[in-house]
Formats: C-alpha cells, structure tokens, sequence
C-alpha cells in the first residue's frame, strides 16, 4: 500500500464524505503509497536462529541453556535470561531452531544483542524483533473494474490463462499479512480448512500445537481468529487493517459467484496467516511462527506483502525463506513503494519471487522500488479488491476510503496502490502454475513465472511482466520436484553489456555444467559453455552473439545456469 502526499491529505480533511458508486477502471487518480518504513524493534527481545541439534535450548522454568561457553557468556552480558521457542510444530532436522530471546537488563540494545550473537561460531543467523510494514470471464460484477485482469496490453493475460487453468483446491495460497475477513462473502468460500482440527472443542486435536486452528492463526495476538483488527498507519493516522484481506482477495477470491470481484487463482484455497497484533505491529517474530505455520500445514504459496528495509532483516530472513523453498514453498514478496533500488526484505532474498508494481499505462508505477534483485512486475496502481468488513472503521478513515480509493461506503471493495498488491497477482500465477503442473518444485515454478513474462523497456529494471497465460501454456521444465539448489552464481559482468559478458559462478561438486542465455520469451540465443567442470571457482564469457553468429539484438535476455540436478538463472540485458 502506498503513502498520501500531504496537499492531497490537506484536500481530505477540507472535504465531506461522500459515498461514491464503483468507478471505471479509467476513473480515479492515484495516491501515492505506503513507503516502507523502518520502525523501532520490540524493546527487551532479540531473535536467534540457531542450527538444528540442541545447542540453544529452554530449561523447565523458561531460562536458555546454552551448551556453547562463548554462547553462555553472551546470553549473560546482554541478561538474557528468559527464552521462547518460535513456531510451535514438531522440530525438524532439516530447518535451523527458532528462539525469542527476552532481557530485562536497563539499556539493553537488542541491535548490539544480535550483532554479538552472529559474530558466535554455530549461530544461524540473529536480529531484533523487527516490525515490518505492509507494502500495500467470470460473471463477477466488479471484474469489468479490475483492469489488471483485463484484456488490455497492460494486463496480465489471466482471462486467456483460465482457459487452460482456474487453480486446484489442493494448492493453498498462504498470506501473511494483517489478516483476512473470513466471513467476507468474496472469501468466506475460499478459506483452507484444516481437516484434522475439530472446529470450537478447545483441543489441539491434529497435534500441531495450535488449538482449533480450522482457518490458520492469528501469530500477532496468539489465537486463532485470523480476521483483522483496526490496524493505523504511524504517519497517516487512517486504518490498515484490511490489507490483508485486500491481499486476499487478487490472489484467490471466489468467482463465478455472481459476487464481487475474482481473484487470479479463484480455484486455490486460501490460509490466513495473521501476523499483526493488537498494538498495529507486525513483528519479526510472528512472521518466523508464521512461516513455519505454511511449511507444516501445506502451503503451496506463500504471499508476504510486508517488508523492512532493515539490513539486519536480511540475515534472518534469509534461512528462513531458504528453509520455506526447501520445503516445497514457492515464496512471493512485495518489492516496496519507495521509488529506490533500496533493497526490502524479505523479499530481496534469494529463492524469494521479488515484485514490482506497474501501472494501466504499462509503466513502472514511479513509488515502485527496482533494481537487478526484483525478479517480475505486475499491475499494483489502482487495482481493485476487497476490504474487510468484519469490524467498523472510523470516520477519519472512510475520508479516504470514499474520496481516493472509491469506496461506496457499502459493498466491501475499493481501489488502492502499492507492491503489495502487485505481489498477490504474481501469488496466484504461481498457484495456477503448480495447479497445472504439479510436478514442478518451487525453483521451476519460479522459472516459469519470471521467464514467460512480457518483454518491456521500463525506466529501472524491474524484469519481464507477468503474462499468466504464458505460464500455464509454456512449459519450460516438467523434470519432477525437489531440485537441489546448490550453486553461486554471481551477477554478469557487465550489466547492463554492450560487448562481452562474463559469467562467474562456483560448483560444489564437479558436475556437467551447460550455461545457456535464452531471450525473452525463452527462446535459446546461445550456449555459452556445454561440458564437465570440476569443484570450486569457475567463469565464462559470452560475446554476445546468436546461434547464427551475428550480435543478438538489443533486450533483456537470461543466461540459465545448470550442473548436475541443480539450476540458477540471472538476468542480463544487451544495449545496442
């Protein structure tokens, strides 16, 4: 979601409510989005990632027991004296432990905490409790408004790919976010159902250590109502709380219900993952339950439209998101509104779908952020969705939701903006994707979403846009699940390149390796190397010319990594 410009906020306040009717999709004029802000750590708390095994664990009475002497001495400098284990499934051999670590020492610094604590030998990874910040033809009578969805060349060509794909009720949707409506008559049909929890009985009857957790969690306030509650912005001051269902709603609302709008993959079900609390934050610890919730419990994908600009968010996030891949997850993330390369997370992590927002025009939305670590675009300026109706919003708020955004005070949608509404569509794609192919893992999942998109000079690179259609029609890898990812692939070298490009990566293993750039739609354009490598550093240059010998022309091209089973691709345009 995106911020108001302060004029436009003077204008508000001078203006009545008014209700409005549901615009054309030409109608309104954008507002400017919800910059990502970096927000103060929850006081007295550090998160630790520690490796599988047992050396950080929790005494009978809450006090840490660390089997490390260098560990041990640092949980006593900072008074580290109370723990929590984060995520409440059954430990994992395979994924690193999570704790909440809690000090009551005056002046403890929990940035100092976490630095101390990653320099130790065997830890994971540590940080702050960070508060992240959300990133804002059926017969469905709004579906004429969601011009994303439409048949212009700006859309994303889901019309034509529900020809061949609707989405599977095998294939939940996780979204993490400020929570869903789940009484919302868009949504209330399309929630997950935990069949091995018995709804209202006060039992943990599928052992997951979550009680009558039937549609997801709430990880904010610790139950399990995922709905929304009141949610205000710091700055602005007007409520959020319904982004989560505004989420919701593009990636999976029901269709053909006569009702409402259509979500991109209407046959997937949906798994409310609420990681806001009562206060309005959403901290770093809820979204680790949260994650570990999908991975457990069998989301296919998992929405994160939130995000922290914090350097410290990205060595936590990043075993975090590696686990989720590893465990058959395809994660998408919101890029961020602040107009920058400035990198969010957890979305510039690796094995992380990173989204940028583009506009009715076919342009990059100019608050989008950019640059070579986002992966794919999608429409995110004035898209149409639903909004919870689960509580009373106040009077201050529905200011801008009448006036900007086009709410008509009764039915439950309305217009926003923002990558975090870019990032659901790409979600769905997703999910179409596993729906149609359900051998795919999540690397190639991800190859057929970043690969099959449309080719575009925007103004900063934000890579090809998403083409649904392309992705369930174009099948670049059918090979089955659960490849390895195993291999550095560093940036080419240059990038942009108007002459020879030159490719560094290392094997872990001596393995045949073959390095391919293919163009936009796929298409090979030339082998770079094709033959047995050994272990460790390797490089390669490619002088930039086709199969036929003569200078490829001028776009964005994708030299395509392969050793063994594993596979790792990069982007690299040519400029003529």
């Amino acid at each position: 979601m995106r911020s108001i410009p302060a004029a436009i906020l003077a204008v508000l306040l001078a203006v009545p409510a008014v209700p409005f009717a549901a615009p054309s999709p030409v109608g309104p004029q954008s507002s400017r989005p919800l910059a990502s802000r970096a927000r103060a750590p929850r006081p007295g708390v550090v998160l630790v990632a520690m490796p599988p095994g047992g050396a950080l664990a929790a005494r009978a009475g809450g006090e840490p027991l660390a089997r490390d002497a260098a560990l041990a001495a640092t949980l006593e400098r900072f008074g580290l004296s109370r723990i929590e284990r984060l995520g409440r499934g059954v430990a994992r051999s395979s994924r690193p432990e999570y704790f909440a670590l809690h000090s009551d020492a005056p002046g403890f610094d929990p940035r100092a905490a976490a630095a101390a604590l990653r320099a130790l030998p065997g830890v994971v990874a540590a940080a702050p409790d960070l508060s992240l910040s959300p990133h804002l033809v059926p017969n469905d009578p709004y579906l004429a408004t969601q011009w994303h969805l439409g048949t212009s060349v700006a859309a994303v060509r889901a019309r034509q790919g529900w020809d061949h794909e609707t989405g599977s009720a095998g294939v939940p949707i996780g979204v993490l976010d400020t929570g869903v409506d789940i009484a919302h008559p868009d949504l209330a049909s399309k929630l997950w159902v935990n069949a091995g929890e018995v709804p209202g009985n006060s039992l943990d009857d599928d052992g997951n250590g979550y009680v009558d957790d039937v549609h997801g969690w709430d990880f904010g306030d610790g139950d399990a109502d995922p709905s929304p509650t009141p949610m205000f912005d710091p700055v602005v001051g007007i409520d959020i709380g319904w982004h989560g269902t505004f989420v919701a709603g593009l990636a999976a609302a029901a269709s053909n219900n006569a009702s409402g709008i259509t979500g991109v993959a209407w046959g997937c079900p949906v798994m409310p993952l609420k990681v806001a609390d009562v206060t309005g934050d959403m901290p770093l610890s809820a979204v680790v339950e949260a994650v570990a919730y999908a991975m457990d419990n069998g989301a296919a994908v998992l929405n994160m439209s939130v995000g922290s600009p914090d350097t410290s968010a990205e060595a936590f996030f990043q075993p975090l998101m590696t686990a989720a891949f590893d465990g058959g997850v395809v994660c998408v993330a919101s890029a961020g509104n602040d107009g920058t390369d400035e990198r969010n997370f957890p979305a510039a992590c690796e094995s992380v779908l990173a989204v940028a927002a583009t506009n009715s025009a076919n342009n990059r939305a100019d608050w989008s952020n950019w640059g070579d670590w986002v992966d794919v675009a999608a429409p995110g300026e004035m898209v149409w969705s639903s909004i919870s109706r689960n509580y009373e919003y106040d009077e201050f708020s529905l200011i801008f939701f009448e006036v900007l955004w086009y709410y008509d005070g009764v039915n439950p949608y309305m217009y926003n903006d923002g990558t975090s509404f870019s990032a659901p569509i790409v979600a769905g794609a997703a999910a179409l994707v596993r729906s149609k192919f359900p051998a795919l893992g999540p690397l190639q999942v991800q190859r057929q979403i970043v690969l099959n998109g449309d080719a575009r000079v925007y103004d900063n690179p934000i890579g090809l846009r998403l083409n649904i259609e392309r992705a369930l029609t174009n099948p670049l890898d059918v090979a089955p699940a659960g490849l390895p990812v195993a291999l550095a692939f560093a940036p080419p070298s240059p990038n942009p390149a108007q002459g020879p490009v030159r490719f560094a990566f290392t094997l872990p293993a001596a393995a045949r390796a073959r390095l391919e750039v293919v163009d936009a739609q796929g298409r090979l354009a030339g082998v770079v190397l094709d033959r047995d490598l050994g272990a460790g550093a390797q490089s390669a240059a490619w002088d930039g010319s086709g199969r036929d010998g003569r200078p490829v022309p001028a776009g964005l091209y994708f030299a395509v990594l392969r050793a063994g089973a594993a596979s790792a691709v990069r982007r690299v345009a040519i400029v003529r």
